[in-house]
């Protein structure tokens, strides 16, 4: 997937805004401009055509211009299929969607057909952090690769507090009723996001050792979120009483966890913000990989203030292993990137109105 150009009208701080991306995949995108000036929108703008909510984990209409009725993006695209409009209009009380002729996608399909990954400058809350952003991670790659995960997933939630409900009134009885289904949904989310990370694993030690350098030893692994080498039905009988005293399932693909080592050791002991950064960015270069080869369509990633924390040698170094992926990538700027940096587009935002680079 590669976005031709982006639209943008009463979203945040932009009245009119337009912007016109190069026609291929690499060299990526930079966006540079002062704090405050609306360059982390153009990122939310491009990450609603997708999710139809902001990555900043603000109320959906936030995004509304001060004064005005509703928030517009559109994005012109090129999927396998040929060139593709989508428009997300966000509205104060809903959310309208197109995607080509089509109105009213479900987002759940915009993000199936859209897939766009975002790494801001929260990337360290994934290692340390408690285990739902590395589940939410892992998460998003699955989603793209298996197409029955969303539905596993969705019955599994509602299972799940059903069970919840069970495990606070302490009804036995009801709880037992609820684990033959509950260890079937559990086993396929474990499957399906082991099978995920058996394709991750070695692309992440890859970019990990080009980015760190050769001598840390990168190992990723999974918990599935009860005790490995037990039957989990087993695990289920162990586990009932504290449940009920609990008043929730205690066991589950809920409470899986990726755990990323360096040297032997957790990450989250060890390593710096910046190695943090890079530690994260090397698993979303491995998931993108393996997505863009499943999907025969390479995601577009968003890297909101590309230069924190790192020096000039590891911006180097993470631009060009984002140049040799398959993905479109778009990142903004405090300064403006180094003039070696091979950075196909150059835009700066307070000189957006209707740019192209």
């Amino acid at each position: 997937m590669l976005i031709r150009s982006l639209a943008l009208t009463d979203f945040r701080c932009h009245a009119g805004l337009r912007l016109s991306f190069s026609s291929a995949a690499g060299g990526g995108a930079a966006i540079v401009g002062d704090n405050a000036t609306g360059k982390t929108s153009i990122l939310e703008a491009i990450y609603l055509l997708s999710r139809g909510l902001s990555f900043r984990g603000s109320s959906p209409t936030d995004v509304i211009r001060h004064g005005c009725d509703h928030a517009l993006v559109v994005g012109e695209l090129e999927l396998p299929d040929g060139p593709t409009r989508v428009a997300v209009q966000r509205e104060r009380t809903q959310i309208q969607t197109r995607l080509g002729r089509t109105k009213e996608i479900p987002i759940v399909e915009l993000a199936r057909a859209l897939p766009i990954q975002v790494m801001d400058p929260r990337a360290h809350r994934l290692i340390d952090e408690g285990p739902v952003h590395r589940r939410r991670l892992l998460d998003w790659g699955v989603f793209h690769v298996e197409h029955s995960f969303i539905q596993d997933w969705r019955q599994f939630q509602r299972l799940l507090r059903q069970r919840n409900a069970a495990c606070r009134q302490r009804d036995r009885q009801q709880l037992r009723a609820w684990n033959p289904s509950y260890i079937e949904l559990s086993r396929r989310i474990d499957d399906a996001r082991r099978r995920h990370l058996d394709e991750v694993a070695g692309g992440w030690s890859r970019h990990v050792e080009a980015l760190l350098g050769s001598d840390h030893a990168p190992r990723i692994g999974y918990r599935s979120g009860w005790p490995s080498g037990v039957d989990f039905a087993e695990v289920l009988d162990s586990v009932e009483a504290r449940e009920l005293d609990a008043g929730h399932s205690v066991v589950g693909p809920h409470r899986a966890d990726l755990r990323l080592q360096l040297d032997g050791r957790q990450v989250r002991h060890q390593a710096s913000r910046g190695q943090q950064k890079a530690l994260v960015l090397a698993l979303l270069l491995a998931q993108v990989e393996v997505v863009s080869q499943r999907l025969g369509q390479a995601p577009v990633l968003l890297i909101d203030d590309f230069g924190a924390e790192w020096g000039e040698g590891m911006r180097r170094r993470a631009v060009a292993q984002l140049n040799a992926s398959p993905v479109q990538w778009i990142s903004t700027w405090l300064d403006a990137p180094d003039a070696g940096l091979d950075i196909r587009d150059m835009f700066h935002v307070e000189h957006l109105a209707d740019t192209t680079p």
